[in-house]
């Protein structure tokens, strides 16, 4: 007769789980005799019971932060998201960490598995694999296999996640910081000039940023919420500041005694800005954290994502070029130099294909030119740029071909709005700004007509003006003689993403042509000159820091018992105060090979360069799964959520296109319909407002009518200085209603946030109307023109409909 193995492990696992609650129940009330303990220590920590001794090990091995990190890499590897890791998860970690042989007795099937880690005490009710049971293991391990090891292999931080968060609140804080402080210097040198304003600019980060900051302040920390939701926010942490405030003050006395009392850098009644170190706190505590909407969420990350972009392109820029000054004034790169190798001209072309490239030629294309114009002020005023600007970035969005003047009117002014109320204090901030502007334009050249939406840059910002100031000898279009690059689709957008019969392996083909040309030997010497500067810098940053740190070793041991009365001074150190190193030693020496790897790469690249002449560069796939999946280069960035079978099956596209086409057409409805509510309530408030003000009128006399009537016409002339940037003194508003209360400020925020809404729908709607979709890019410096020519991006054709009436 054979033995029913199930149901012996079923009263095994029985036979455990009434041992362990009969000694829960003995500890707690502590009746236990030695010779219990040794049976029931002997039962738990048998060979027989799936574990050797490793339950017996404590948690020494691993400290605090150490817990939290082997909770992050169980969370990490709980791909299912159910709360615990299945054993497959389980074993897809020991594959990811290069330990697929270990406990192979374990997990060489689930039942072994299970009993294992049940032994352990690891499992829920539903047989998943806890964190508290994933920490037991890590406990086991630790002494041959470190956490650190594991985690450096997956490429994992190996700080825990609330001081990577704490990091990077104050990196990002102090960013913004020092791009504010950037601001105001130019400010004060435009206003005061260069020599006067030396006297009073600041330099580096003040410990401060304004209020109007704080959005953008967040989405670098990532984290994304309205102005409504940021004013509750900030309500809630100045009333807070202003408690602790009133505290201090009130032992302020008491304190003045305390000789290691820390001063608070934070200014209670500054309500226009916020401090470094307030922030860093109200960051890091448990703060209510409302959710904006899907829709809301993607338009702010969408906005600050393009404001961070700016900013930093423009800081990238400022370096690169001071860089080169500083070559240009050691006499490493001059005319006498560079001349003669403006004539070592070179030309690269490439071809790549995917599927059959001779059905590319009826559905979308692409294509970037770059030419150099006669004359920059020509070419600005018949683009309808303004005068005085030297760089112009350019949208254009086609008219439809049935759109009225009124439609593109409305079109227009709504737009412009937007961009105003959004966008301009921080493009306005940019260096070297001039101005930006949207308006109706038609083509002479090709007869169409589209809205232009133009921000330009003043006339030092141009590649020419900035040549000429560098006086390196030669112009941009002798360093880039040729530029064309073409990318052709056989599908239009409509049949992408709104055809079920499409599969996106079988039916799309790609044809990308591109030819370059320029002056290989001047981009070489350029570009080698600048890494060698670069490098250089370091070098002699590291050297100096390195100096410092010896004479300061050396002041210490002239400082040591130079006072044997005290026995702690020997202790008291006067080296560098350092910062803090928020990264591990691991951690930075896999930083520092990584970079030595890209250095190599870099030079590598560039030594390419410096022997072609001429190149042609070929690449054919048989379709689009085979580039993506099939190509070691590609795969490795590609995301894990996108499967092979988002290509091979058909209207796959067309179905995530759709899902999210209703998800944003369901939420701008209920914003259209949440708009209607409140203008009904803030109605129904008005009558009865005036209703209530009717009465108390009539037994008011002539006098304090007039003194009523006074205090509207403040308000109204306040409001409309405040639209021009003017802003009153609150003491002149001063009425007998008494103080805003809170109820009153979330009522002003929330019809805020509704008009918000409401405009950026109507502007949504009224370009939708009279667009098609993006007809082209233009970038246009001095006299080099950069142009994408765009067709068949009818994007407007396949985003959701919203039909709003504007005559009403």
């Amino acid at each position: 007769m054979g033995f029913n193995e199930k149901a012996l492990m079923a009263r095994r696992a029985t036979l455990i789980s009434l041992l362990r609650s009969l000694q829960k129940s003995l500890e707690q009330n502590d009746t236990m005799t030695d010779g219990t303990k040794s049976l029931v220590e002997e039962k738990q920590f048998s060979k027989s019971a799936g574990i050797k001794s490793i339950v017996r090990k404590p948690n020494s091995t691993l400290s605090h932060r150490g817990v939290q990190l082997s909770e992050g890499l169980h969370r990490h590897f709980d791909r299912s998201n159910k709360g615990g890791m299945t054993f497959k998860e389980f074993r897809g970690y020991l594959a990811s960490v290069g330990r697929r042989k270990e406990m192979a007795n374990v997990t060489d099937n689930q039942e072994s598995w299970r009993l294992f880690f049940d032994d352990m005490d690891g499992l829920d009710e539903r047989g998943l694999l806890t964190e508290e049971g994933y920490v037991k293991y890590r406990v086991s391990i630790e002494n041959t296999h470190a956490l650190e090891q594991d985690l450096l292999k997956i490429k994992l931080p190996l700080l825990p996640d609330d001081i990577l968060s704490w990091s990077r609140n104050t990196r990002a804080f102090d960013v913004i910081d020092e791009e504010g402080v950037e601001i105001e210097n130019k400010k004060l040198a435009r206003r005061l000039g260069k020599k006067k304003a030396a006297e009073v600019l600041k330099w580096g980060a003040i410990g401060k940023i304004n209020v109007s900051s704080l959005q953008q302040l967040l989405a670098d920390c990532k984290e994304w919420y309205t102005i409504e939701q940021l004013n509750y926010m900030m309500f809630v942490q100045q009333a807070f500041q202003d408690v602790v405030a009133q505290l201090r003050a009130r032992f302020k006395r008491k304190n003045e005694f305390n000789g290691d009392l820390m001063k608070s850098n934070v200014d209670a009644d500054d309500k226009d800005n916020i401090y470094r170190d307030a922030f860093g706190g109200w960051a890091m505590s448990g703060r209510e954290k409302p959710a904006p909407g899907n829709f809301e969420r993607y338009a702010i990350w969408m906005k600050t994502s393009a404001i961070r972009l700016f900013r930093s392109t423009s800081r990238q820029i400022n370096s690169f070029r001071s860089s080169i000054e500083a070559l240009v004034d050691r006499e490493i790169l001059t005319p006498r130099i560079l001349g003669g190798l403006k004539m070592d001209l070179s030309r690269w072309e490439g071809l790549a294909t995917i599927g059959d490239a001779d059905e590319v030629d009826d559905g979308m294309s692409l294509r970037i030119v770059y030419g150099k114009v006669e004359r920059a002020a020509t070419e600005f005023a018949a683009n309808k740029l303004p005068r005085g600007a030297g760089t112009a970035f350019v949208l254009d969005f086609l008219q439809r071909s049935d759109a009225t003047e009124q439609e593109v009117k409305n079109a227009v002014t709504k737009l412009t709005a937007v961009l105003k109320e959004h966008f301009e204090r921080d493009i306005s901030c940019l260096p070297l700004f001039h101005s930006w502007k949207v308006f109706n334009f038609k083509s002479e050249v090709d007869n169409i007509s589209v809205i232009r939406c133009a921000l330009c840059f003043d006339k030092t910002a141009s590649i020419d003006y900035a040549l000429r100031e560098l006086d390196m000898g030669f112009s941009f279009a002798d360093l880039l003689t040729e530029l064309t690059a073409e990318l052709k689709c056989s599908l239009n957008i409509t049949d992408l993403l709104d055809s079920k019969r499409v599969s996106l392996e079988k039916n799309l083909h790609l044809k990308a042509t591109a030819v370059v040309g320029g002056a290989r030997g001047l981009a070489v010497k350029i570009l080698e000159e600048y890494m060698l500067g670069a490098e250089e810098a370091a070098k002699t940053s590291e050297n100096i820091r390195g100096e410092l740190d010896n004479n300061y070793r050396e002041y210490d041991k002239r400082t040591m018992n130079t006072h044997p009365s005290n026995p702690e001074y020997g202790a008291i150190r006067i080296g560098l105060n350092e910062e803090k190193v928020s990264k591990t030693g691991k951690e930075l020496e896999a930083m520092e090979k990584e970079r030595e790897s890209n250095r190599r790469m870099l030079w590598r690249a560039l030594n390419f360069l410096r022997g072609t002449k001429g190149t042609l560069i070929e690449l054919s796939f048989k379709n689009i799964s085979d580039c993506i999946f099939g190509s070691r280069f590609v795969k490795r960035y590609t995301p894990e959520w996108l499967k092979e079978s988002f290509f091979k099956e058909q209207g796959q596209a067309t179905i995530a296109w759709r899902s999210w086409c209703r998800d944003t057409l369901a939420f701008m409805q209920g914003t259209i319909a949440d708009g209607q509510r409140h203008a009904e309530e803030v109605e129904r408030e008005r009558k009865d407002r005036e209703e209530k003000e009717n009465k108390v009128l009539g037994g008011m006399s002539e006098m304090e009518r007039r003194r009523k009537q006074l205090a509207a016409d403040k308000k109204k002339l306040a409001m409309k200085l405040e639209k021009l940037g003017i802003k009153m003194d609150p003491n002149l508003l001063k009425t007998d209603k008494g103080p805003v209360t809170f109820a009153d400020q979330q009522k002003a925020w929330r019809t805020r946030q509704v008009d918000t809404r409401n405009e950026l729908l109507n502007c949504y709607a009224a370009v939708q109307q009279c667009c098609v979709g993006i007809q082209g890019i233009m970038v246009l410096s001095g006299t080099n023109k950069f142009e994408v020519q765009m067709q068949g991006w009818d994007i407007f054709e396949v985003l959701p409909e919203l039909e709003i009436d504007f005559d009403d």
